[in-house]
């Protein structure tokens, strides 16, 4: 149940130039022998766009939501599309409110290795929200998150709501940090985590997304970035420990651990610009590849991997995984 992407990824843009050509044409008089030269041609200024959008195609080893469900097996991969549009409805650099858009989008999972009888076609999410920029550095983002799954079963509904700031003005390192600050609540409809609150249950995700362009420094339109965030929560988030939670120990019918930490991840993500290959006309176009670590270190998450059929038994969890990416996309 990806979201994470959601939020942040929501917020990308590109502009577009516009240009016209003028020219003169030569009287109708026959006695007018001199040739007809065309006007310099005359460049229409920079227009931005307030409307955004950009489709993503990622393609995965396997997947493991930021709270810290892993959801596969090892073996086969993912496919996950993704579409989103936003509308950028207010504008003033030098107010408190600089900036305030709507967006909305559509995210798909396919499976290529479902057990016997089962489906490809995994995980629909829908989220619509909006973002607010205030005191020219700051980000507030709220948002309907809604986890469907066509093989049946409740719908999880959800809201994301996000702080972030921009800390690239201040100049103390030569890279920006990109700290955030993430409450996801799982309003009704089921566990995000399988063995939690199946209703009102939330959880934080603190962390930090350095960023380097190659651009700046040889030229090359390369960018890293090491997203890395932990994520804790009530331990009745991750665990609602009524009696039915009991999954764990060798025989996998012991109560789990009441811990409020969720796991620790951080990761390496590359993007490079085709910008040099494809027209900007036809949008800013990316391929982009990375590595992903994880480190579970609640024993409730590790349990919800034999409910899920990522792990065979309690005693073979995985408490760390790296999980594999590439994809191609583009915005506008």
């Amino acid at each position: 149940m990806s979201i994470l992407k959601s939020a942040s990824a929501l917020l990308v843009g590109a502009a577009i130039s516009l240009g016209a050509i003028t020219s003169v044409t030569s009287s109708a008089s026959a006695a007018d022998l001199l040739p007809v030269k065309a006007k310099a041609p005359v460049i229409g200024p920079t227009v931005p766009l307030d409307v955004h959008g950009y489709f993503d195609l990622t393609f995965a080893t396997t997947r493991i939501t930021p709270g810290g469900l892993m959801i596969y097996p090892r073996g086969g991969y993912l496919s996950q599309p993704e579409v989103g549009l936003s509308i950028d409805i207010y504008k003033d650099p030098n107010g408190f409110i600089n900036s305030v858009s709507v967006f909305g989008g559509v995210w798909n999972e396919f499976w290529s290795s479902p057990p016997p009888g089962g489906r490809t076609w995994q995980e629909m999410d829908w989220w619509a929200g909006f973002t607010v920029g205030f005191a020219r550095d700051w980000k507030f983002t709220a948002q309907k998150l809604d986890f469907v799954f066509p093989s049946g079963g409740s719908d999880l509904q959800n809201y994301y709501f996000i702080l972030a700031y921009d800390d690239s003005k201040l100049g103390l390192f030569p890279f920006a940090w990109n700290p955030t600050v993430k409450l996801f609540w799982t309003h009704h409809g089921g566990s995000a985590v399988v063995l939690g609150k199946t209703s009102d249950g939330y959880r934080f995700e603190v962390g930090v997304a350095p960023s380097w362009s190659m651009q700046k420094y040889w030229g090359i339109p390369l960018t890293f970035t090491i997203p890395t965030w932990v994520a804790v929560a009530p331990s009745s988030y991750y665990n609602r420990n009524d009696g039915t939670t009991n999954l764990c120990g060798a025989t996998q019918n012991l109560p789990c651990g009441t811990d409020n930490l969720g796991l620790v991840s951080t990761g390496l993500q590359a993007r490079y610009s085709l910008a040099g290959v494809v027209p900007t006309r036809l949008g800013s176009w990316y391929i982009k590849a990375g590595v992903q670590y994880y480190h579970i270190s609640n024993d409730a998450l590790l349990a919800s991997q034999v409910i899920t059929g990522a792990a065979p038994n309690f005693s073979s969890a995985h408490k760390d995984v790296v999980v594999g990416n590439t994809g191609i996309g583009f915005t506008f």
